[in-house]
């Protein structure tokens, strides 16, 4: 018997089921659908040409299925019945009946062309016929034209309605079109709108009224250029065959125009101007015997556009204002970009405060410590003990007591460094056999144990700066997060603004970029062509934007860019800041390297430091400590690191920088330019004197130097200040000056000498101070001051 496989059993079905499309002629969209069939196959031009009901069937069989342009092929040919033109209604009844028995036989593939070309055949042979029968009885050449003319124009229209057929169909929703679909879309509105002809209605036009009612609407939603685009539009299709075509044309046209200039008013403004505009040029167009008519007609389409919910047709026409489509979109996109980064960035500080959290654990608990000290009992014990003949007896039977006596030694020996035999406590020298051994010892590993721990010590430190650092990273990256995702908007009506006003003034840009940063201020980025140092970014960009936007704007600090190729030139402009600081610094040194170093400037975003930090003693190590604090602040508030972060991390590269102690003062001051507001952290600093007319206010602290303690204590002062008042810094060194007055010298000095010039008050202080110590310096000195303005 033969073992072959034998294979499951398969049932194999052949789909040649084809989707089914379920029509309802009663749904809206197929009444509308044919409704637009009956209209435009009614339309005629020069008088004898009826093309467009065809071209509706050929684009709809190019679209639609092959069920629904059977359908349509109905109303089209009741829109031909409907419009009485006699032999010119029959023989393109004959050309669509035609072509409906060639429906079924044509294929999927390719369909249209065939269809059009059949199409083109078919209507060029049976306007010909009639014509034959009908007319002359004979093929005469005009004939032929004109069935060969009316043929062409059905193909080339059929294209136009095939971009309009789709807005029927549920299978495509459109959001934005094209250009040339915005023109298609305006055309077959036109040709639907002259299907209805002569139908009046209580002798009023019902296609006027239709036709003003869509150019109002357009106007009042996409402005003038759209109003009276649509308004020449609809009056040259609808007017094709009539006499009157150039009035309509410049009737609607003019009226369009006019009623988009008042769109930004209310749909009552709108509305009046659009009929008195109407009404004017029909009495110079047709005269006054049509004036009545036209104006009754324009004012019922303005009663119906006053009665439309704006919501509704502003949705409808929407989609035909592509460029406001793609700004959205564009918005959209950036919106999506800011969203992607927000969630990445966060992500991103999120681990970065996750290290930070775990190098800032703890790692000096009690639990440890004990072990230390149980740790080095037991290596004394270990060195001296193992031998001795004493060990059953003092670590045996009396454990608890030599332990407590080894800890006793150690105790005194911390205490008082190394002692004699005779200071030892009286536990272990009446009863150890080997007091001076075990004395050595305990001296001996104590100080290993204390350089161990001082090492330590200093990897702590170490782990504690890189954890503030990363600490300080992770702000930053939230901060630009927050800024970036809810603060910062791009303001594209503003670029429009501006990118007139430098027209306006002949002034050439390659991009403009506007945006509202976190402070809700502009910031204006350009970028353009170098202008070979004629400064045009400050002489002729700034008075332009400062005019668009109502708002002074100054170039950044930053100045402007050129790329290395030299093509391209980059500059910002920002709003000009509230108030202005200008600063004097006078010094006096001890030695002849001062131990004091200070820093004053503008930081970046409206914000203003003056910072004073005294190194400990005089000279050129005090100098080191105090440069080091400076420039480190200087530097991590220029990154934009936040206050707390940046001292802390000083605090701590002082404290790890030299076994030694070494320590700085920090007096900072922080002024926001735009608010005139300031802010005074202090630590371990002398007082800051802030003067208001002959007011003088002192601020003080008690905080300790950084570089000290692990932790730095921060107090914060916030002053808010007026224009014309000064900010006096001093080092130790000033207020010290006079033991016995301290800081109320200097507050009687301030008092006492009235100028306005800041280097004149910096160095009167210093003058003082020199003359309380006389000929002896016992300390660097440095004062600087600050006067604020308003300066607008």
């Amino acid at each position: 018997m033969y073992k072959d496989d034998i294979l499951p059993y398969k049932r194999v079905v052949e789909n040649n089921v084809k989707t089914r499309v379920n029509i309802n002629i009663f749904s809206f969209r197929y009444l509308l659908l044919f409704l637009s069939a009956v209209l435009v196959s009614r339309v005629v031009i020069l008088n004898s040409l009826m093309p467009f009901g065809v071209s509706f069937l050929i684009a709809s069989y190019h679209v639609l299925s092959k069920a629904e342009a059977f359908f349509v092929a109905i109303f089209v040919v009741l829109g031909y019945v409907l419009s009485f033109q006699k032999f010119l209604s029959f023989s393109h009844i004959a050309t669509v009946i035609a072509l409906t028995l060639f429906i079924p036989f044509i294929s999927e593939n390719k369909k249209v062309y065939k269809f059009s070309l059949i199409a083109f055949l078919i209507n060029t042979i049976s306007n010909m016929l009639f014509r034959y029968f009908y007319i002359s009885l004979d093929f005469i050449p005009y004939d032929i034209i004109v069935a060969v003319f009316e043929s062409v124009i059905m193909l080339a229209s059929a294209y136009i309605f095939s971009y309009g057929i789709p807005f029927y169909s549920n299978k495509q929703t459109r959001r934005i079109l094209s250009k040339e679909e915005v023109i298609c879309f305006i055309l077959i509105l036109a040709i639907v709108v002259s299907g209805f002809g002569d139908i009046n209605i209580y002798g009023f036009s019902l296609r006027n009224i239709i036709t003003f009612l869509i150019v109002i609407c357009f106007a009042y939603t996409e402005g003038t250029s759209m109003g009276a685009a649509v308004g020449i539009t609809m009056g040259v299709v609808s007017g094709i065959s009539d006499s009157t075509m150039h009035v309509n044309i410049g009737i609607f046209g003019f009226a369009g125009l006019i009623a988009g200039v008042f769109k930004d008013f209310n749909k009552f403004i709108v509305a009046v101007s659009f009929v008195v505009s109407s009404a004017m040029l029909s009495f110079y167009g047709i005269g006054s015997v049509a004036l009545n008519n036209l104006m009754l007609e324009s004012l019922i389409a303005a009663a119906i556009f006053m009665l439309l919910p704006t919501k509704k047709f502003q949705k409808i026409t929407s989609s035909l204002d592509g460029d406001k489509k793609i700004i959205e979109l564009q918005k959209s996109y950036i919106e999506k970009v800011k969203g992607l980064m927000e969630i990445r960035l966060s992500s991103m500080s999120n681990t970065l405060y996750g290290m930070s959290s775990i190098l800032q654990e703890n790692i000096e608990n009690e639990l440890s410590k004990k072990q230390e000290i149980n740790g080095l009992v037991e290596k004394i014990a270990d060195r001296v003990c193992a031998n001795c003949d004493c060990k059953s007896i003092c670590w045996g039977k009396e454990l608890y007591y030599t332990y407590d006596s080894i800890l006793e030694l150690l105790r005194t020996i911390e205490k008082k460094g190394i002692i004699s035999t005779m200071e030892m406590p009286d536990s272990i020298r009446r009863k150890c056999i080997r007091p001076t051994e075990i004395m050595k010892q305990s001296v001996h590993l104590l100080e290993i144990m204390r350089l161990n721990n001082r090492w330590r010590k200093k990897l702590i430190n170490s782990r504690m700066i890189l954890a503030e650092q990363i600490k300080g990273i992770s702000n930053i990256i939230e901060t630009m997060v927050k800024e970036t995702s809810n603060s910062i908007e791009f303001r594209n009506d503003i670029e429009e603004e501006i990118a007139v006003e430098l027209d306006k003034m002949g002034l050439e840009f390659d991009n403009v970029v506007a945006l509202k940063n976190g402070r809700d201020k502009y910031e204006i980025t350009f970028y353009r062509k170098p202008c070979r140092g004629k400064n045009l970014c400050v002489k002729e960009f700034e008075k332009a934007v400062s005019r668009a936007l109502g708002t002074k704007m100054v170039v950044d600090s930053s100045g402007c860019k050129i790329n290395e190729s030299k093509t391209m030139c980059q500059f910002r402009l920002i709003e000009a800041e509230t108030y202005n600081l200008v600063t004097a610094v006078a010094r006096a040194s001890k030695e002849s390297i001062s131990g004091d170093s200070y820093y004053f400037g503008n930081i970046g975003e409206g914000r203003y430091m003056m910072a004073i930090s005294d190194g400990m003693g005089s000279g050129r190590a005090a100098n080191m400590e105090s440069n080091t604090t400076i420039a480190l602040l200087e530097k991590l508030m220029e990154a934009g690191f936040e206050r707390n972060t940046a001292l802390k991390a000083i605090n701590s590269v002082l404290v790890l920088r030299s076994c030694d102690e070494s320590f700085a003062t920090v007096d900072m001051g922080l002024i926001d330019l735009y608010s005139g507001i300031g802010e005074f952290i202090k630590i371990g600093a002398a007082p800051t004197f802030i003067k208001s007319g002959r007011e003088v206010e002192v601020i003080k602290s008690s905080a300790l130097p950084v570089g000290i303690l692990d932790d730095v204590d921060i107090e914060s002062h916030i002053v808010e200040f007026r224009s014309g008042d000064m900010i006096v810094m001093v080092s130790d060194g000033v207020v010290d000056s006079n033991e016995n007055l301290k800081e109320k010298w200097v507050v009687k000095a301030l008092k006492e000498f009235d100028s306005g010039n800041p280097k004149d008050v910096a160095d009167y202080i210093l003058n003082k101070a020199k003359e309380y110590y006389g000929n002896n310096l016992k300390d660097d000195m440095t004062v600087i001051v600050s006067k604020i303005w308003k300066t607008s």
